[in-house]
């Protein structure tokens, strides 16, 4: 009898998911005009763009000749350090010295026996290939999270996207595993995993330097969210992963380490510029333009702090200020810049008065 009962109700467990399918298809057709424009159908949109990514990607891999730049380069300093040189001014390529720190060795390491010594180029295409769907699905997450994006735009930012296609399968640049790491890291500082996310934040900065341009909002973030001395703890863990990683080339040379992974005055070609290609080559090249995008980063970067960011930053300095024992001409400083700020905005925001003290327009 039992039995029996388990064979008459097993057509019910396949019909009922079924009939989820069937609803939720109904539904989406019914609402097809809204699917491209409201954010609440990121998920729903997201999900048919990979699908449709998986075909896309790998139709370029064997339709779409690789074109080698820097694969080789890579492989070459990763022999080096395979073999045991840990100086980082003796680790070279074709391209020419190492200019990426620790984590992209040892990621890189694994690519190389993985990819048979670095020359199976097909094998380093699909794995880059599941490391873009990887990035993409964090990508979509992000926006799911945030619900402010429609979704029509996602199609731009991938199906349609030759660049993104080059850069990951194409080229096999370091960039991709750099930015998977900070997607990922974004995802859990989402998810209130800060000190997880602090983890693959420095992660994503060992593979490439370039993620520290995201360090000032990492930090507005952490001081909003722990305040000075809860964000130490956070910032203390992102150092200190730096340390471990580089500690072999640290005790060999560091200086040498330093100055090629971390190297702040390092020169581009003007050839792979994007958005400088406006201007001649001799500007493009000219130190006193560097030092005029550095000064500007860094005004716009205050000028956020001041007039955006205050009611963060404004108490963790305050709160700063007041725990430096004893205190400084800068602790001082930070204090009385944040009370003019804070005058200051209250000058400039609008009046508000309560309703019961607001001035009547009767006369009596």
């Amino acid at each position: 009898m039992a039995a029996g009962l388990r064979k008459r109700g097993l057509p019910g467990s396949v019909v009922q998911p079924a009939g989820i399918w069937k609803q939720w298809l109904q539904r989406a057709w019914q609402e097809r005009y809204l699917l491209l424009r409201e954010p609440r159908y990121t998920l729903m949109v997201a999900s048919c763009l990979c699908l449709a990514e998986v075909g896309i990607t790998f139709w370029v891999i064997h339709r779409v000749a690789y074109t080698e730049i820097d694969w080789k380069a890579y492989m070459a300093q990763v022999e080096g350090f395979i073999n045991g040189t840990y100086d980082y001014t003796q680790l070279q390529g074709d391209t020419g010295p190492l200019v990426y720190p620790a984590g992209f060795l040892y990621i890189f390491t694994g690519l190389y026996y993985a990819t048979d010594r670095g020359t199976d180029i097909p094998t380093a295409q699909n794995i880059f290939a599941v490391l873009y769907l990887v990035t993409l699905v964090l990508v979509f997450l992000i926006y799911h999270q945030t619900s402010k994006v429609p979704p029509f735009v996602f199609f731009f930012m991938c199906c349609a996207s030759y660049r993104v296609h080059s850069i990951f399968v194409l080229r096999l640049f370091n960039d991709p595993v750099a930015m998977a790491l900070l997607f990922l890291s974004v995802n859990l500082f989402l998810a209130q995993r800060w000190s997880w996310g602090c983890c693959c934040f420095s992660l994503a900065v060992s593979v490439k330097m370039n993620v520290l341009l995201f360090a000032p909002g990492l930090l507005f973030l952490l001081l909003t969210q722990f305040g000075f001395r809860g964000a130490l703890p956070k910032l203390a863990l992102c150092a200190a992963l730096q340390v471990v990683l580089g500690l072999p080339f640290l005790l060999e040379n560091p200086v040498g380490y330093l100055s090629r992974s971390f190297d702040l005055g390092r020169q581009f070609l003007y050839q792979w510029t994007v958005n400088w290609r406006l201007l001649p080559e001799a500007i493009f090249l000219h130190r006193a333009f560097h030092l005029a995008l550095l000064a500007a980063h860094l005004s716009f970067l205050l000028l956020f702090a001041l007039c955006r960011w205050h009611r963060l930053l404004v108490l963790g300095l305050i709160e700063l200020s007041w725990n430096t024992y004893p205190s400084t001409p800068f602790s001082s400083a930070a204090l009385h810049l944040c009370h003019a700020v804070t005058l200051l905005q209250l000058w400039l925001s609008p009046q508000f008065f309560p309703r019961s003290v607001q001035p009547s327009r009767k006369t009596h």
